[in-house]
């Protein structure tokens, strides 16, 4: 009987992105994941597409509508039950308990670097795409940074993240992050698993559209940054990481 792949964690995908592109990353708690770093010493460039709460198994349910998220899936352990620790812990490859990164204020005042800031330290250009207070905050650290207001309309908001994206790939950047919220605010609200399933197809349609707008040798990893809320869809402890078949 073959054994089963190994759940990472969410910390281990800073240190994966760090080794791909040889950005040093000190006092990380997470490590590189190998069988990722081994299939991707092709790329010189790397997209990260953190679409809030899809957990391991929601992403399951949910692949029939996101036909364009697909590729190699690892399954990783969260670390956080809310978005910006977890987002933090993403970035950086730390446990919150490491970053104290638990509200967007924290972002000025953590002294972990995350591997956004340490990939501009060393020339390496970064940008990023999130909501508009954590994009006041990133501005203080990279260049590269544009935000989208918070809105009642999050299916916009997630077109919106989407046109600031391309937007921002007209000035070449080595890596990027960039965040998508429709299907955590849809669990929130308690919609039904049909709502849930439009909005990971219009997520699956952004990220089809950015793809188009890369260079070769781009990765393009998508992960979830802690599992659903709610109760449409049950039972996860996990989320999803998925780097793209480009």
């Amino acid at each position: 009987m073959m054994a089963a792949p190994p759940t990472r964690s969410l910390v281990d995908i800073a240190p994966t992105i760090a080794e791909l592109l040889g950005i040093p990353l000190p006092g990380a708690d997470g490590t590189a994941i190998p069988e990722l770093t081994d299939h991707l010493q092709r790329c010189d460039r790397v997209v990260l597409a953190i679409v809030d709460s899809l957990g391991y198994f929601t992403y399951q349910r949910l692949q029939p509508y996101m036909p364009h998220v697909q590729g190699t899936v690892i399954r990783c352990r969260a670390v956080a039950d809310h978005t910006t620790p977890a987002i933090a812990s993403i970035l950086t490859g730390c446990h919150p308990d490491t970053h104290r990164t638990f509200t967007t204020a924290d972002v000025c005042t953590s002294p972990i670097k995350s591997v956004l800031e340490l990939a501009e330290e060393r020339g390496i250009k970064s940008a990023v795409v999130i909501e508009s207070e954590g994009a006041k905050a990133m501005k203080t650290k990279i260049d590269l940074v544009a935000g989208v207001d918070d809105s009642s309309d999050m299916l916009d908001y997630d077109t919106k993240i989407k046109e600031h994206t391309i937007d921002l790939l007209k000035h070449k950047p080595v890596l990027m992050a960039v965040h998508f919220r429709a299907i955590d605010r849809y669990a929130h609200e308690a919609r039904s698993f049909d709502e849930l399933a439009y909005a990971a197809e219009r997520i699956d349609s952004h990220i089809s559209e950015i793809c188009r707008h890369l260079d070769r040798n781009t990765c393009v990893i998508v992960c979830g940054d802690h599992p659903i809320h709610g109760t449409c869809i049950e039972g996860d402890q996990d989320v999803a990481l998925i780097v793209l078949d480009m």
